[in-house]
């Protein structure tokens, strides 16, 4: 399995926090034998506390095959996550993000001009009917008033504010955006931004149509090979190695890719 290289933000004995890279999945679906970030959680710990294995350290620290995993990311998204290394710190992090306490802050490339220059998106989240991998919220005017929905409705919030709207040369309008989900469900800025008719550029999941998306790509030098989601900032309370709880705040820089398209929509 391919192992990428991952950039270490911050560490101590008790977290790590790193810049994710688009394309690795957080942790194991099931589906696809690939390396996961919780496989090199487990060979970081194995190198950080010169143990032979990584059960020494990260065993029942959370989840089987999520060992230390408070958090994910979809694979496409880049950014900011923290990572737990033992029970005590999984279980105060976890906490956290149980409570919603902690703060996050991405920052989205979306087609078109969003209108309004600060929002709140307040839709509940649920399965989609139609595909097994999508989230999506209720619409009335589908599946005769039912909604492209199924199972259990999960409230779900995302503030957002408009950091530019652009165009690119062809004239086609984008809005670089700054989201802040409240809440933190399963493709939760991904499913909100197409609520509002504001797919993630390079989304292929919740994206425009293949036609449009052809098309789009064509007015691009950069492949958009991912959505352009990315996880700018992170604010929570760690442990340091006194184990005494303190509150930080961790940022990344948005990737070439990114920086890339909006250079081009400059």
């Amino acid at each position: 399995m391919k192992k990428p290289k991952i950039k270490i933000i911050y560490e101590n004995n008790n977290e790590v926090v790193i810049d994710k890279p688009a394309g690795i999945m957080t942790h194991p679906d099931g589906r696809k034998d690939e390396y996961t970030l919780a496989d090199w959680l487990k060979d970081y710990s194995k190198t950080k506390f010169k143990k032979k294995s990584w059960e020494e350290i990260l065993a029942n620290v959370g989840d089987e095959e999520r060992e230390g995993v408070v958090h994910r990311l979809d694979t496409g998204t880049t950014g900011v996550m923290v990572f737990a290394l033992n029970k005590k710190a999984f279980t105060f992090l976890k906490n956290q993000f149980q409570y919603h306490t902690i703060k996050k802050v991405y920052h989205v490339l979306v087609v078109g001009h969003v209108k309004n220059d600060t929002g709140i998106i307040d839709a509940a989240i649920s399965r989609s009917r139609a595909d097994f991998r999508r989230k999506n919220t209720k619409d009335i005017f589908t599946y005769d008033g039912q909604g492209d929905v199924r199972g259990k409705e999960r409230s779900a919030v995302t503030r957002y504010k408009v950091l530019a709207r652009l165009k690119n040369k062809k004239g086609t309008p984008f809005s670089f955006v700054e989201c802040y989900p409240e809440t933190g469900r399963t493709h939760q800025i991904r499913v909100h931004l197409r609520s509002i008719r504001h797919s993630i550029l390079g989304d292929d999941l919740y994206g425009v149509g293949e036609i449009e998306r052809e098309k789009i790509q064509k007015e691009f030098k950069t492949k958009l090979t991912r959505p352009f989601l990315h996880a700018y900032s992170i604010t929570l309370k760690v442990l340091d190695d006194n184990n005494k709880s303190i509150e930080k705040t961790f940022f990344a820089k948005e990737h070439t890719d990114m920086i890339k398209v909006l250079e081009e929509l400059k």
